[in-house]
């Protein structure tokens, strides 16, 4: 129950630290009239760094454990949420940005690894759906920390920064042999062609977090920026973020369970024509703004689950020391969704008007969707990767 509870709070405090960082970030530049397009690539700077940690986290989780990746990862997130406000330059920030994405990526991959190698196909639809609501209800409090810039630069970010204490003192109350993987036993090596070939053992579960990065990027992004050429207030740009982030939290734990019966892809894609047909008519509602936050809720209720639904599917497709690597592979897919989100959508905005922001996000829906109506998988009984003991 004690690990439980340290992968929940640690998730949650990334999802918060994201929730909060990422747009409060954006929101600084674009007072400051740096152009939406470098806003974007400099936003993709935490998520760079989320994919070049990555391949490495996996080896740190067998060497040292979960819990001691956990501590370390969450100890540089402390350290580097301060430095924001310490160096208030625009090129650290890119730097400071990198950096926490490789603290992030420990915590995200070392809880992934750690939760999808001790549940089982009848109940990880639900399990995750505990993960991904502690993830959403991070993002839908981080965003209100942008209100806290009235008080100071340095207030937002050391509220967040003290909030990584939390995980810790959990985290460290539970034994060091708890959480270690064992050996990973494999013919084709570490590199590319083991990711190769784990990707196509589950493609439709493995680009579910690609779209979920792309998605999750843009909104944190660059939807600041979005609502500030609607002229929306500060304070209604992250009311709005967290309606959105409420409406995953609302449906989190009845997708998970409907995955458990009806199954996982066919839950991913209903979830995904209902954002699609929710994106595509957002643009219609931007001049309301209880409209807008109306679809917010919606399509949020509909895709806020994506992350979690894809990471239980790999759970039930991947086995023995697949499993492991595919969670890592999982997280760098996010990480390049992160990415091209933030970019693409930064570009479609300064170069074809701010209604491209939902349609660049209805156009990667589509073609996910598209793809799972032609790809079936088969789902393989398997075994844990992890030596556990107690708890």
């Amino acid at each position: 129950m004690l690990r439980l509870v340290a992968i929940l709070v640690s998730i949650g405090l990334v999802g918060m630290t994201q929730g909060l960082i990422v747009p409060l970030l954006s929101f600084i530049l674009e007072q400051r009239e740096v152009s939406a397009v470098f806003n974007g690539i400099s936003t993709t700077a935490l998520f760079l760094g989320v994919i070049v940690a990555s391949p490495f986290i996996e080896l740190v989780v067998r060497k040292y454990g979960a819990k001691r990746t956990i501590l370390y990862s969450t100890g540089l997130a402390f350290i580097m949420t301060l430095a924001f406000p310490i160096w208030d330059n625009l090129y650290a920030w890119i730097a400071f940005r990198v950096i926490l994405g490789i603290a992030l990526s420990g915590i995200f991959v070392s809880t992934e690894i750690w939760l999808n190698t001790i549940l089982t196909a009848n109940n990880r639809g639900r399990m995750f759906a505990f993960y991904g609501l502690a993830i959403a209800i991070g993002l839908m409090i981080g965003p209100l920390g942008i209100n806290l810039l009235s008080i100071s630069l340095w207030a937002p970010f050391l509220v967040s920064a003290l909030c990584y204490i939390i995980p810790m003192l959990i985290t460290i109350r539970i034994p060091d042999d708890d959480s270690r993987l064992g050996e990973a036993e494999t013919e084709d090596g570490n590199g590319i062609k083991r990711w190769w070939r784990i990707f196509w053992l589950a493609p439709f579960a493995m680009l579910a977090s690609l779209v979920y990065g792309y998605m999750d990027g843009a909104l944190i992004g660059q939807f600041p920026i979005y609502g500030s050429r609607l002229e929306m207030a500060p304070a209604t740009i992250s009311l709005t973020l967290s309606v959105f982030v409420f409406g995953s939290i609302v449906f989190q734990f009845p997708l998970g369970w409907l995955s458990d019966i009806w199954g996982r892809r066919q839950t991913l894609l209903l979830a995904s024509c209902i954002g699609l047909a929710g994106f595509l008519l957002l643009p219609l509602a931007q001049t309301n703004t209880w409209m807008l936050m109306t679809m917010f809720f919606l399509v949020g209720g509909a895709l806020g689950s994506f992350y979690s639904l894809g990471l239980a599917y790999l759970g039930d497709l991947l086995y023995g020391s697949d499993l492991p690597t595919g969670n890592v592979l999982y997280t760098m897919l996010y990480g390049v969704g992160s990415i091209m989100g933030p970019s693409f959508t930064g570009a479609a905005i300064q170069y074809f008007g701010k209604e491209w922001f939902a349609w660049s996000i209805a156009a990667m829906l589509l073609i996910y969707a598209a793809y799972g109506l032609l790809h079936s998988q088969t789902i393989k009984n398997k075994g844990s990767a992890f030596t556990t003991s107690g708890n």
